[in-house]
């Protein structure tokens, strides 16, 4: 059983980016008071391409395509758990 509603607009989304053409390295977001996973991802990439996240990652871009978007629910003892979309 959950504390958070069933429409929790709290989202984590994972944006993949390749780094040295190689090794992919997986850059997390929480995203507060987004109606719906698209929103969430929307403004997840948003924030990763503003330029001070992009000068930190030496301009290597992000891969919105493949990223991975859940909804973060806390259960009534505390923990949290993250739904998939």
């Amino acid at each position: 059983m959950f504390s958070t509603p069933e429409d929790s607009r709290t989202w984590l989304v994972g944006l993949p980016c390749r780094w040295d053409d190689s090794r992919i390295v997986w850059l997390y977001y929480v995203v507060g008071e987004a109606p719906d996973s698209a929103e969430a991802l929307c403004a997840a990439v948003r924030r990763a391409n503003s330029a001070s996240e992009r000068d930190a990652r030496r301009q290597v871009p992000v891969e919105p395509d493949r990223a991975e978007v859940r909804r973060i629910r806390q259960h009534i003892l505390g923990d949290f758990a993250l739904e998939a979309c």
